[in-house]
């Protein structure tokens, strides 16, 4: 049987960056909201691992925001200066300027109820096809619904 212990991603942190930079991978059970669907709030095991070609949009990546969060978005964009521009699946809001020495690994795997879900499956694809309007439906929705919570607010 296996059991789970939450653990804070600055203990970890070590752990992970010996791994990643050794060749090897790491998984653990993801959390948080800003990927979904694609990626389940304390569903789905990630498998990052390390970065051995160069990375391009669509690629899934952990990196560090200058606060010192850990955060596992998007590439929405290459920048011409080698930054990236990224964002979660449940966003529509750009996080810009993403420097490679923030960038500690990328997501190799997916895996829900025991089941590999590839990055560079059909669905992967699909899915990235349809994110810039899912962005769009995002953001039209979350302006509506601030809207009506103020109206009903007065």
């Amino acid at each position: 049987m296996i059991t789970h212990k939450k653990v804070r991603f600055e203990d970890l942190f070590p752990i992970i960056q010996e791994k990643i930079s050794s060749g090897d991978s790491f998984t653990f059970c993801a959390f948080g909201v800003s990927m979904l669907p694609f990626i389940r709030n304390g569903k789905d095991l990630v498998t990052l691992g390390p970065i051995h070609d160069a990375l391009s949009k669509n690629d899934i990546i952990f990196y560090r925001r200058e606060n010192g969060q850990f955060v596992l978005h998007r590439i929405v964009k290459v920048c011409a200066d080698g930054s990236y521009n990224l964002c979660g699946d449940n966003q529509f809001r750009i996080e810009k300027g993403i420097r490679k020495s923030q960038i500690i690994a990328k997501l190799d795997r997916l895996e829900r109820n025991g089941k590999e879900i590839s990055c560079d499956s059909l669905f992967s694809k699909i899915w990235c096809f349809f994110l810039p309007i899912r962005r769009f439906i995002l953001h039209v929705k979350r302006s509506v619904m601030n809207r009506v919570k103020k109206r009903f607010q007065k």
